[in-house]
């Protein structure tokens, strides 16, 4: 699917189902460049399950034009995307992000307030954060920052006050599913319960769980910045749900795939 805005091309993976259907999953990469072998897997699971699933090339990725902007022109691009699923006999859709996706797609369904709900997998709220990280541990990665948010934060920190999801997820009516691991080396589990406090401050029920790689109930005690998650059992699916892997890095494990489809397939029904 071959779509544009403001003279930028931009592209779509389409996986369609057997047969007819209204419903579709939007599926957004993570990452500086293209979709992996693994979304476009995601892509026909999804289409086997008889929804329509797209995968998104972000701006200045994959086959699509422009310049990676992080999280910011490509929530727009997204929300183009969104208003031309009608075309496609889509009425229901939902939205799973991954990574630097995640904060695309919660912005995107933030932004035009259709979506049956958004699941943020493992994704940043807070990029400055992120750059302090990338000192201690990465610094050879910091070029790469500073070409797409036009800086560091010294530099320019209204740049990067921009590009977090905290203020459009209090804007989101939607159910909203955060997963997140316990031990990423980049994005630490405080990044998910932020993004939980901000859901509850506006009047959601934020249920949260702690489980295993096997997707077991965890039973060790929540330590370090895992502390932060106070678990309360699973609730019903439509609403928030924040789901932490103490012992994981980053990484999507099928324990956590599987409660990605339970959630979507049921805000699809």
């Amino acid at each position: 699917m071959v779509y544009g805005r403001d003279g930028v091309t931009l592209f779509a993976q389409v996986c369609l189902p057997e047969g007819t259907t209204d419903r579709a999953v939007v599926l957004v990469p993570g990452g500086f460049g293209p979709p992996t072998e693994g979304m476009e897997k995601r892509c026909r699971f999804y289409a086997e399950k008889g929804v329509v699933a797209l995968v998104p090339h972000l701006r200045g990725r994959g086959k699509s034009g422009g310049k990676v902007s992080g999280c910011l022109g490509e929530a727009e691009d997204l929300v183009l995307l969104a208003r031309l699923l009608p075309r496609l006999g889509i009425k229901h859709y939902a939205y799973v992000g991954y990574s630097l996706g995640a904060c695309v797609a919660l912005k995107a369904a933030a932004l035009e307030g259709r979506a049956r709900g958004v699941v943020f997998v493992i994704g940043p709220v807070d990029f400055v954060e992120q750059v302090e990280i990338l000192r201690r541990s990465r610094p050879e990665a910091l070029a790469r920052w500073r070409e797409v948010f036009g800086g560091l934060p010294e530099d320019c920190p209204d740049c990067y006050a921009r590009q977090s999801p905290l203020p459009y997820a209090a804007l989101l009516a939607a159910p909203l599913l955060i997963l997140h691991a316990g031990n990423d080396p980049l994005i630490p589990p405080t990044q998910a319960c932020r993004l939980r406090d901000v859901r509850e401050k506006m009047g959601r029920r934020v249920y949260q769980v702690a489980l295993t790689r096997e997707g077991e109930p965890w039973t060790l005690p929540l330590t370090k910045d895992r502390a932060c998650l106070r678990p309360t059992g699973f609730g019903p699916l439509g609403e928030d749900h924040l789901i932490l892997f103490p012992d994981l890095h980053h990484a999507v494990i099928p324990a956590m795939e599987a409660w990605v489809e339970r959630f979507v397939l049921a805000w699809l029904r």
